[in-house]
């Protein structure tokens, strides 16, 4: 029973975070708040919150849901090399190290790989270093004509050699987890003092210049005081191409050293950004920018989470601009709306309408500037487009990892991630995949 005070939004299915059973449940408005509320006929109620900013969520939700395409072909895959890894995390979502399952062959592989092709591969695992044949598969992919991203601890990336014959195979991009600059972080997040290491492997990586990304864990209580200094590192270090900040979740080893209590929302993160950037990175420059991001994905018929919320930083000097008033957002977002409303009624005119005031925008005022931010090389054919970010462009994202707290199905369904599996003994490449499944519904 919702109080008086209480506005249904929407209404999802859910899991129980105790028994993980398929539930109701409903986003609902209270005193300017979006929370989600559920019941599990065992184990009670639940309420999470999931924004302090009705006009946001309701917002973003809305556009999210009208634009984003029900359908699409996979080109992205994630794939799970090993479960190995040299550290036993106490954030870690994917319990390394107990052998649950063997390691993918390359020979396996290979087989799946000669059907697609000019896609994007993300090489992770527990730890995907750890594989003696990892340069065999960056330049098995490579060869096939694909992108390589790969997900690492960075442990193994402060041998320099190591990482320069990784490069030497095609590597084109490497995700390094990178929780701050103090080492009792890394005691908390990670089980031991590891920031002399991580910041050997980026020097390593600025030194061959690879494109490189950071992801970062926020957890409550522990490095919510990082996001400003990781961000000035980021926007001085233009091989760094993105910044991903990302809640803790409550699953794997999480479960067993962190409460719920210690979980956020990805929008607790915009907040942190908001206050520790002074407003230079605001609530609503993102809000302008996901619109943006999300018609941008229409555009290429391409699903992502909305759990995982974007803005661009464009580098001037030692500082920055946010990529919305480059390009006067605040005076486009009519054209953003224009688009949300007529896109499920005539898609090819919404685009066409949208694609000739776009060209109209970049033609205006800073076009130079525009330009060179423009990551126009990414929408080339497969065969011929290059990964290269523009050096001037910085992508940063806030998210988080369905866990049996949060998880939307509603959400879920537009997940968009791609892996690599080994299912009856056969390897094939699914579009969606959790261990929170539900019945008929797609997890991540």
């Amino acid at each position: 029973m919702n109080n008086a005070d209480e506005i249904i939004i929407r209404k999802t299915s859910s899991l129980c975070p105790k028994c993980s059973k398929k539930i109701p449940a409903e986003l609902v408005e209270s005193n300017g708040s979006i929370y989600m509320q559920k019941t599990c006929p065992e184990h009670g109620n639940f309420k999470i919150l999931v924004s302090k900013h009705a006009w946001y969520y309701k917002g973003l939700t809305n556009f999210y849901f009208r634009v984003i395409p029900k359908k699409m072909k996979q080109n992205r895959f994630y794939i799970y090399l090993s479960n190995k890894c040299n550290l036993n995390c106490p954030i870690c979502l994917l319990e390394p190290n107990q052998d649950k399952m063997p390691d993918m062959s390359l020979d396996e592989f290979s087989k799946v790989l000669k059907k697609n092709k000019s896609s994007r591969f993300y090489l992770y695992g527990a730890e995907p270093t750890l594989r003696n044949d990892i340069e065999d598969w960056i330049k098995l992919l490579k060869k096939s004509g694909n992108l390589v991203n790969m997900h690492t601890n960075g442990i193994k990336l402060d041998n320099y050699e190591f990482l320069s014959n990784l490069k030497n195979c095609g590597l084109d991009y490497v995700s390094v987890q990178f929780d701050g600059f103090n080492d009792e972080i890394y005691k908390k997040l990670r089980g031991k003092e590891l920031l002399e290491i991580k910041l050997k492997a980026l020097e390593n990586l600025k030194r061959l210049n690879i494109q490189t990304g950071l992801n970062v864990t926020i957890a409550k209580g522990v490095n919510e005081d990082q996001i400003k200094p990781i961000l000035d590192f980021a926007i001085n270090n233009p091989y760094i191409k993105d910044v991903s900040f990302a809640t803790l979740s409550h699953l794997g080893d999480a479960q067993k050293h962190f409460s719920e209590d210690d979980l956020l929302m990805p929008d607790a993160l915009i907040d942190m950004v908001d206050q520790q950037m002074n407003g230079k990175i605001s609530r609503k420059s993102i809000f302008l920018f996901q619109k943006f991001y999300y018609v941008l994905l229409s555009f290429l018929n391409v699903r992502r989470c909305y759990n995982f919320q974007h803005t661009a930083l464009v580098r001037d000097g030692d500082s920055f601009v946010t990529f919305d008033k480059v390009f006067e957002f605040d005076k486009f977002e009519q054209k953003l709306d224009d688009y949300r409303n007529k896109v499920q009624e005539n898609s090819f005119i919404a685009k066409l309408k949208f694609s000739f005031s776009l060209l109209k925008n970049i033609l205006g005022s800073q076009f130079i500037k525009k330009i060179k931010c423009l990551p126009l090389n990414m929408l080339l054919p497969g065969n011929i487009r290059s990964p290269k970010m523009p050096s001037k462009l910085l992508l940063v994202s806030f998210g988080t990892v369905c866990d049996p707290y949060k998880y939307d199905a509603q959400i879920s369904q537009y997940c968009g991630q791609g892996f690599v599996i080994k299912k009856d003994g056969q390897v094939t490449l699914s579009d969606s995949i959790s261990g929170l499944t539900l019945e008929n519904q797609s997890t991540h």
